[in-house]
């Protein structure tokens, strides 16, 4: 089965893979973990056993991600559609709204879809990812098909945490935690799917057995260098080096994405040293003030604090380390 592609999660697979064998599956499965673990990929690998359970090339494009896609417009209500892909069978709905937010197009349009065809025996397959990205008006568009949804329709959704998704949602779903593997599985894995091993464990290790993370990361140049910034400032911020800090820092002062992008690798960086990760710069109770620092610029730029003052304050506080 495509859900055994799935590494660790022994308890979630055994689990839905007994419901797929006895066609006992909910038509509504919530999928729960924090960004870079995977339940995008056990999302499909689940509506691919659904749909395929012999598998095939069909399933083997789903898994890609290769299927249709609901598509709409900031501020235009009815224009939302529905993309054809390689797996008609499927449907992918991702928020495309500022900040990622769904908009509202996208549910109307999936959901006439799903009403208006029916193209394989098996049945469709709705995947939505980041449910908690969803604003009411378009989680109450959801709640209307997923109360009475057509014959055969399994939905899959995710989302970083079960607090996030709104109660309407979370009440109709049966929902399961994705968990990390330990680094050195998650270093097994990603050398499989071709990352250089000595590469795979530097960043198993620092983002602690989040594959999807671990393998963005590495098929990803410009993310690269993002994490050998993040260590760089890691290293300045276990010298107490405010000024190699403020330096390296200067170059994001304008661009407060690429800035909160930088300093949630440096967090990540930092928590390795939490958990005693050698390939950590800095360690113990330093880390944890570093972990500290990050949280708190974060937030500020959250709250549009201008990136200058944030990055300011914050090169000059590891000099407190």
């Amino acid at each position: 089965m495509m859900l055994d592609r799935m590494e660790g999660n022994a308890e979630l697979k055994t689990s839905v893979q007994q419901m797929l064998a006895t066609r006992r599956l909910t038509h509504s499965v919530l999928l729960v973990g924090e960004a870079g673990l995977g339940t995008g990929f056990a999302a499909r690998c689940i509506a691919a056993d659904y749909l395929y359970p012999a598998g095939g090339a069909a399933a083997e494009a789903l898994l890609r991600g290769e299927c249709c896609r609901a598509v709409a417009k900031a501020g235009k209500r009815d224009s939302g559609t529905v993309e054809t892909g390689i797996v008609r069978e499927a449907i992918s709905v991702s928020g495309m709204g500022s900040g990622g937010k769904y908009l509202v197009g996208q549910v109307t349009a999936m959901r006439s879809e799903i009403f208006n065809t029916s193209l394989s025996a098996e049945g469709r397959a709705v995947l939505l990812y980041h449910v908690e990205r969803m604003n009411e008006e378009s989680a109450n568009a959801l709640l209307k098909v997923m109360e009475e949804p057509p014959e055969g329709v399994l939905f899959l959704l995710t989302a970083d945490s079960l607090a996030s998704v709104l109660p309407t949602i979370r009440s109709r779903c049966v929902s399961f935690a994705v968990a990390p593997v330990s680094p050195a599985d998650c270093t097994r894995y990603c050398t499989a799917q071709g990352v250089d091993k000595k590469t795979a464990a530097l960043y198993s290790e620092l983002f602690d057995g989040h594959i999807g993370t671990v393998l963005a990361v590495a098929r990803d140049e410009g993310r690269a260098a993002q994490v050998e910034k993040a260590l760089e400032l890691a290293r300045a911020a276990a010298a107490r080096d405010s000024y190699t800090a403020a330096v390296l820092l200067a170059a994001y002062e304008k661009d407060k994405a690429a800035a909160a992008a930088l300093l949630t690798d440096f967090r990540a960086v930092a928590a390795a040293g939490l958990r005693s990760s050698p390939r950590a710069p800095v360690q113990g109770t330093q880390a944890r003030q570093a972990v500290r620092l990050a949280d708190a610029a974060l937030q500020r730029l959250g709250a549009q604090v201008n990136p200058k003052v944030v990055l300011t304050v914050f090169a000059a506080k590891l000099r407190t380390l």
